[in-house]
């Protein structure tokens, strides 16, 4: 059984802890990486189930609330929209605005939005104490006008004060410095109990692909697109979304669907890097003569490596890395010299290719500026501390531009096509990859 649908048998079900009443006056946190889909769960698995078992529940986002007063009205408002949009004192407030100017009776009008308001309120905060669940999301978020201690303070008050049942989203590990002490303190007051969002990636896509009618469509490439996916490791609701939609629009004006793993795989290098890698052909021919590949292999004519759009002082570094991508094949000749020649192709080569790590090819990097005598000086000095500042960018470029990319078999216009499509948004219909 998935973890989701555990949680949500736990939360939910006959029975379930938001729908037992017992539970009233208590606090749960549902806690997890970003972007790992907790608002996306609770939206369209919780909330939908909570509205069918008649439960009133109310969900917030603390993004961009600037006091506990404005989340106070928030709440209040939310309540009192769940079973009156309208009652008798606001219409006769209504009408009596609309005639007391010319009556000359300011006073009474004030009055009358006075009582209105009052009675509003008392009637959101019946319906708040007869048992509603509220969810307040993106905790991490609030603004800092918001001091934790008075948020966690009017948490207590919906719990206690108003028999609320009160579920905080929020990512983990969020808060640095003094706020992570306050947090950690009164969390331990005020929560009861604690679940930790951790889905596979597999879970996360699928709950995401039911949830949108839309994508039955791509039933025929699910499985593709879910694998591409998993390659890349990410767990990431809104990239989901994203790679979904634009395969969606692809498919839907009839392109070819083998470039699906290829779009799907810009999408995810565009959305988390914010960059479009270029399309460029590096001559590792030698490979077929250092390591003995049997049949005919047009290896050069059948592959393509990618590289970020850089300035011209980056594109030095782009050099350095396809002579990097040359000496790969002396590494893994030697610490896998069993696979290569048990794959006997250049497949299999391929395979292991994508299995080095970022930390083994950041050695390789360093190895490189170290015995490569042909560079000069002050280039290496420059690489070297380009290195140890984009650490991580350099893991991305090795991540989408060899490992992920390597056995797409694409042509340069074809790749072009996808790639504009994913830059700007649009894809243009006389732009045909024959």
């Amino acid at each position: 059984m998935s973890t989701l649908k555990v949680l949500k048998e736990y939360l939910v079900s006959d029975g379930g802890y938001l729908l037992n009443e017992d539970n009233n006056g208590k606090t749960v946190m549902l806690s997890g990486k970003w972007g790992s889909g907790k608002t996306h769960f609770w939206l369209e698995d919780i909330k939908p189930q909570l509205k069918k078992e008649n439960k009133k529940n109310i969900y917030i986002s603390l993004y961009g609330r600037e006091s506990i007063d404005e989340l106070k009205f928030e709440v209040l408002r939310e309540a009192y929209n769940l079973e009156v949009k309208e009652n008798i004192i606001s219409k006769s407030a209504s009408m009596l605005s609309s005639i007391a100017p010319s009556l000359g009776e300011k006073s009474l009008v004030v009055g009358f939005d006075k009582l209105n308001k009052k009675a509003k309120d008392q009637k959101a905060e019946e319906i708040l104490k007869s048992g509603s669940i509220v969810c307040l999301d993106d905790f991490e978020r609030k603004s800092t006008k918001i001091d934790l201690n008075d948020l966690f303070g009017y948490i207590s008050q919906l719990a206690l004060d108003y028999n609320c049942k009160v579920a905080i989203i929020l990512n983990s590990d969020v808060f640095e410095g003094q706020e992570a002490n306050i947090f950690k303190q009164v969390k331990e007051k005020t929560v009861n109990k604690f679940f930790y969002f951790e889905p596979t990636i597999e879970e996360l896509f699928n709950s995401i692909y039911k949830s949108k009618g839309k994508y039955k469509k791509l039933d025929n490439y699910k499985g593709e697109i879910l694998n591409t996916i998993q390659e890349t490791d990410e767990l990431n609701a809104r990239i989901y979304i994203q790679v979904l939609d634009n395969c969606l629009e692809w498919n839907d004006k009839g392109n070819k669907s083998k470039f699906l793993r290829v779009l799907s795989l810009i999408t995810i290098n565009f959305t988390l890097n914010h960059i479009i890698l270029d399309y460029v052909r590096v001559d590792i021919e030698h490979l077929q003569h250092e390591i003995k590949f049997q049949g005919d292999i047009e290896f050069n004519n059948r592959y393509g490596i990618f590289y970020s759009n850089l300035d011209k002082l980056d594109r030095a570094l782009v050099q350095l890395l396809n002579q990097i991508s040359i000496i790969l094949d002396t590494y893994l000749h030697h610490e896998y010299n069993e696979e290569i020649t048990r794959f006997n192709n250049i497949d299999g080569y391929l395979n292991i290719l994508k299995e080095i790590s970022t930390v083994e090819f950041l050695n390789i990097f360093e190895d490189k500026l170290k015995n490569d005598k042909s560079i000069q000086d002050d280039m290496r000095v420059y690489y070297h501390n380009y290195k140890d500042k984009n650490k991580e960018y350099l893991s991305q470029l090795w991540k989408y531009g060899y490992q992920l990319f390597s056995l797409d078999v694409i042509k340069e216009e074809e790749y072009t096509k996808i790639s504009n499509f994913v830059k700007s948004g649009i894809l243009f219909e006389n732009e045909d990859i024959k």
